[in-house]
């Protein structure tokens, strides 16, 4: 048993300092390469060019044909020595191994091809053994995170079908992030206010050093529309969801992160923990104030006091929920 449990946690530990190890290498290769200037290769007049490392696709394919020339020979071993008796249960696990090995390779050559091409209002998307294919910007209606050790993004339609998906590792992600970024994400950001559920506007709030609304964006989960208030920061737009808003101005959270990129906080300087890191930003700003804070920065980005903090509370708790 101990043997196991020892076995189990060297696994794990291994998986988790391969995993670090890979992306902190592959990271710190991208950022030298952005700091001499190396422009990536685009293929075929495309903006940005996505496609996996080499070294993804190449290490499957050494490992499965080790595997088909190893399943291989214990296949022909077994198979020959089948009539003197031997298990037949080492012959179905040769040929296991050899199927392996030919799935690897296929696996490999699945990859090698995979590509995205950034154009100017679509993308040309190769994933896998299929046919490539292409896909507007007008149909991507949200593009969201993958969870997994690398992570990446994928792309979804208004009915939450999967357009493409992109691994964090690939060769030109950051690039394609960044396109994305601007190309989708930001336009629907700064669209013009939708309707309320009742089917007239939600008047805007405007205060000294910023505006917001109330509008509704394909943000959720599978691309599904779900309502956001929209603070206009100078050039940046900062989502928030409202149902955390209004937690906050009731006093039942002291922060809210927004669901947009620059990552920012709305945070109410009275139910902030002093030592912590936003406690030291809100130092000295009224309990009654809203301060917006960007990540790892010190600076406040802007501050609501007085008539603003009464009036963007009101506002908040006037909007459709």
């Amino acid at each position: 048993m101990w043997i196991t449990i020892t076995s189990v946690g060297i696994a794990m530990v291994a998986a988790f300092v391969i995993t670090t190890s890979v992306t902190a290498a592959t990271k710190r290769s991208d950022r030298r390469r952005r700091e001499r200037g190396e422009p990536l290769p685009n293929e075929g007049g495309a903006l940005v060019t996505v496609r996996l490392r080499t070294f993804q696709w190449v290490l499957i394919r050494v490992v499965a044909i080790v595997f088909v020339v190893v399943g291989a020979l214990l296949s022909l071993g077994a198979a020959t020595t089948i009539s003197t008796g031997v298990d037949p249960s080492l012959l179905i696990v040769a040929i296991v191994i050899l199927l392996a090995g030919i799935g690897g390779i296929v696996l490999s050559r699945s990859l090698r091809r995979t590509r995205v091409l950034a154009m100017e209002d679509h993308l040309l998307v190769r994933q896998g053994l299929q046919r490539e294919r292409r896909v507007d910007l007008r149909a991507i209606a949200a593009v969201l995170p993958i969870a997994n050790q690398y992570g990446g993004l994928q792309a979804r339609d208004a009915t939450g079908k999967r357009l493409f998906h992109v691994m964090g590792l690939a060769r030109g992600y950051a690039e394609l992030e960044a396109y994305l970024q601007e190309s989708v994400v930001r336009p629907r950001m700064t669209a013009p206010a939708g309707l309320g559920p009742n089917g007239v506007s939600v008047p805007p709030w405007r205060g000294v050093a910023c505006s917001a609304d109330w509008t509704t964006v394909p943000l959720g989960p599978g691309g599904r529309v779900r309502p956001v208030i929209r603070l206009f920061v100078g050039g940046d737009v900062v989502a928030l969801q409202p149902a955390e808003v209004r937690a906050l101005i009731d006093g039942r959270t002291g922060v809210v992160e927004s669901d947009s990129q620059p990552l920012a906080f709305l945070a109410s300087p009275a139910l902030v923990d002093p030592s912590s890191l936003g406690g030291r930003q809100l130092a000295g700003l009224p309990p009654e104030s809203l301060a917006l804070l960007y990540d790892a920065q010190e600076v406040r980005a802007v501050v609501l006091r007085d008539g603003d903090a009464l009036t963007f509370r009101a506002w908040v708790s006037g909007l459709p929920c």
